[in-house]
Order: C-alpha cells, then structure tokens, then sequence
C-alpha cells in the first residue's frame, strides 16, 4: 500500500514538474517586447512629450542611442524564424490552456517600422533607412515605410520618387498605403500623377479604388476632374469597330449595286 502511495506521488509531482515546465516555456519561447532601459517604447514616447525638461531630454538621449539604432536594424536584418521554435510553438498552442503570443519575421520588420513611425517628428534621423526600404527588394515593408515617412515628415524631393518607385506591385496593382502617401505630399508630388492616372483603372481592391482618386485630387485637382470627365466611346465609333471585327454581324448579305 505504501508503494502504491509512493508511486502516485512519484506520478503527481512529475505531472507537475511537466506542466510548470510547459507553462515557463511557453512564456519564455513566445514574442516579448524590447525593454530600454527597463521601460517599454511607449513609456519612452510618452516621456518625449512631457513637460518635465528631465525627463524629456532623458528619452531623447534613449530614442536617438537605443531605440532608432535598435529598430533600424530590425527592419533590415530580422529575417529569420527558428523551424524547431516555431514546431515547439505550435505543438504548445495545441495543449489546453496554453496560447503562444508569436509572430514572423516579417510581421516584426514592419513592427519595426511602425514603431519608428509613431516618434513622428522626433524619429526624422530615421528617414535615410526608411528611403532605403522604400527602394529596396523587402516589398513587405513599403507601405508600412510609406506611413512612416508621412509621420517623420521626410522631404518631397527624397520621399516622392522612392514613393513612386515602390506604388505599384507585380500585378500592376497599387498599394494604397504608398498613394495614399503621395496624397499627403499634394501638388509637391506632382511627378506621380502620369501613374495615378492609370492606377484609376486598377479594380484590384476597394481601397485602391478609394485612395487613388483622393490622391489625384490632392496632388492634382485638375487631372482628378479631367479623368473623370473623360468621354466614353462614342457609341457609332463603336458600332463601327464591332461591325469590323464581325462581318457577318449584319446577317451575312450585302446588297449588290444596280
């Protein structure tokens, strides 16, 4: 009788040796945030904004030597997922009661960006590696880079040809987040009208169709009313032209003259 007490408790102890071992891994191996100095990055915006000249000029100091170096090389070389973190993962997502919090290396980058974007103003040294992306291959993180860009308020002249250069995918589509900012930049991003005008063709999605007029009539008011008041097809012209690519539309007979 003993033994058999012995035994269950040898199996209950191990039962919870495994099940407090699974929980401290599942909180180790899932996404956490990047503490400086102890404190969240929006402990440190907040800071920025603050009325105590201290405590302003201290987030500043961590922004410009921690956090812009920090996120700027997690948007260029976070570019890779364990497999063997990513099975445990999922084989601890399947147990009752435990969720990993995880994401990809590429949902990371363009938290990485985005991040960089909400200091706005204060993140303007920030702007030379958000171009970089922009004229870059990572197509993930254009348009995440193209809102940055509007909240550090890059110039026009470096902003609207790398916004230009990445506003269109593959397919011919648009990217509305990259319209809509060259919306932003209004008649100082005039040089992206030419294809703003052709992107008011693209059916790809609902927001394109959305943004790409709104940006024409902010870069370019006349160019929005002109496209949109563009004639149709007169209807004899195209009459004509079916009549040409089918003969026989007319019943196949052709009066002879007398």
């Amino acid at each position: 009788m003993k033994r058999l007490l012995r035994i269950l408790a040898g199996v209950v102890v191990g039962l919870g040796v495994l099940a407090g071992g699974t929980w401290v891994l599942s909180r180790t191996i899932g996404l956490h945030s990047t503490l400086y100095q102890g404190k969240s990055i929006y402990y440190w915006s907040g800071q920025l904004a603050s009325r105590d000249a201290a405590a302003s000029n201290t987030a500043a100091v961590v922004l410009y030597g921690r956090i812009i170096p920090h996120l700027t090389n997690e948007m260029f070389s976070d570019t890779n997922d364990s497999k063997l973190r990513l099975a445990v993962i999922d084989q601890l997502n399947e147990l009752p009661g435990i969720h990993v919090n995880y994401a990809g290396a590429g949902s990371r980058r363009i938290q990485a960006v985005n991040e960089l974007g909400m200091f706005g103003l204060s993140a303007t040294s920030a702007a030379p590696a958000l171009l970089d992306v922009l004229k870059g291959k990572d197509e993930v993180l254009y348009e995440a880079a193209a809102r940055a860009l509007i909240k550090v308020r890059v110039e026009p002249e470096a902003a609207v040809p790398a916004l230009i250069g990445c506003m269109v995918d593959e397919k011919g589509h648009g990217r509305p987040d990259v319209v809509e900012a060259l919306g932003e930049y209004g008649p100082r991003a005039k040089a992206a009208v030419p294809a703003l005008v052709k992107l008011l063709k693209d059916r790809s999605s609902k927001e394109i169709m959305r943004v790409a007029p709104e940006a024409l009539k902010r870069i370019d008011p006349d160019a929005g009313a002109a496209s949109r008041e563009a004639p149709p097809e007169p209807q004899a012209h195209a009459d004509l032209k079916r009549v040409d690519a089918n003969p026989g539309a007319t019943g196949g007979t052709t009066a002879s003259p007398k």
